[in-house]
């Protein structure tokens, strides 16, 4: 068997693999997060905790000023803003991930927040506390480009209702009211570019450690968080994946006979490779020394053999340019047909190449796994992480 039999014992020996309930990877920082129903379920709660806050703040506190509105209409509106919000989390039940839920409930809340600092009767208004719960809350939540958005709906709310509260009416803006208005909105400002540095850190120091530092591909933990969720997806909602493991041939050789320097040269060709021979929702991984796993999506195994035969044929002219002899053998498996986790695919995928590797010549085949191989060696299927 080999150093092939080797790594085939180490890949499937890895159980103790590190699981996510999420697979998307971020591909910029002003993109939208996706927080768990945890955290969805505690903003939720906040919001009823202001409305009662709310309304026993206009209606039974020492009111020093006049209202614009009757108490019993902010009443009205607040709990109005309630039954919205109960309907915003039964469809937060049944679809905990929605931006555009996130982008209606946040704008619910700086309307209704709004309306209270206009009606506020104190002549600093402590409700425009409030805004600060707005802006943070769905900025820390749901990434900076929520963020951003929260905090132009603040900074308008605020210069309308500060407006209205402080100067008797739209029409009559005093200075002071303009400064309330612009050192908030200096401060709301200010408080973006902060977290937005943060966001940019963080970003970095996530992709860092999703990607292989020599090829620049997605690293294996990377890929089985993808795959894991992916899968799980499949599983739910139908449809069929490819899943195509590449084993360069004789690679020990290449270092050998030239060095570890070409060695990683062709190892970031090779990647580069297949990298430019998949679609932009597919995955291409390097999933360790010189194996690499693609994920195709909707794909079937004759169209997965397709992209093999490509790949084979840019690597092929690239070696003979180079005057190097560096072909890849390709295993192919499809999901939910062989398999619906991971470490049952790629164990299919083992055995098939390890069969094609035992023939004379067969080095740059590609390698189906068969249905009967399959029913053949039965593998227990992992329960998937939610």
């Amino acid at each position: 068997m080999g150093r092939y039999a080797r790594k085939a014992r180490e890949r499937r020996s890895g159980r103790d693999r590190r699981r996510s309930p999420s697979w998307r990877s971020v591909t910029q920082f002003e993109c939208i997060r996706y927080p768990g129903w945890r955290e969805q379920l505690l903003q939720f709660l906040t919001r009823y905790l202001f409305m009662v806050l709310g309304i026993v703040f206009f209606n039974y506190s020492p009111v020093p000023g006049a209202l614009w509105l009757p108490a019993s209409t902010i009443t009205a509106m607040l709990l109005g803003h309630g039954v919205l919000n109960t309907i915003l989390l039964w469809h937060a039940v049944h679809r905990p991930i929605c931006p555009a839920r996130y982008r209606l409930a946040m704008w619910l809340d700086l309307v209704a927040v709004s309306l209270c600092v206009a009606n506020d009767p104190y002549q600093v208004p402590p409700s425009a506390l409030a805004f600060i719960m707005v802006v943070l809350g769905n900025g820390m939540r749901y990434g900076m480009a929520l963020f951003a958005e929260a905090i132009v709906g603040t900074f308008a709310g605020a210069m309308v209702a500060l407006s209205v509260n402080g100067a008797g009416g739209i029409t009559q803006i005093t200075p002071g009211v303009v400064f309330l208005n612009l050192f908030g909105g200096i401060i709301l400002l200010y408080t973006y570019v902060l977290m937005s540095r943060i966001e940019r850190s963080r970003f970095k120091l996530e992709e860092r450690s999703r990607l292989d530092s020599l090829t620049g591909l997605v690293n294996r933990r990377a890929l089985e968080e993808a795959a894991d969720a992916l899968l799980k997806s499949l599983l739910e909602h139908g449809g069929e994946v490819a899943v195509m493991f590449a084993d360069m041939d004789d690679f020990k050789q290449i270092n050998d006979r030239h060095g570890h320097a070409v060695g990683d040269l062709v190892l970031r060709r090779c990647a580069r490779i297949l990298q430019r021979s998949i679609r932009g929702h597919d995955i291409a991984a390097r999933y360790g020394g010189d194996e690499f796993v693609l994920i195709l999506l909707d794909i079937d195994l004759s169209g997965a053999e397709r992209v093999a035969r490509r790949i084979q044929e840019s690597v092929s002219v690239w070696a003979r340019e180079n005057a190097l002899c560096c072909t890849v053998t390709f295993g192919l498996a499809a999901a939910p047909r062989h398999g619906t986790s991971l470490p049952v695919l790629l164990k299919a995928i083992d055995e098939a190449l390890y069969r094609g590797k035992r023939r004379p010549g067969r080095g740059g085949a590609v390698e189906w796994v068969t249905d009967e191989s399959v029913k053949l060696s039965p593998v227990e299927t992992p329960m998937l992480a939610d």
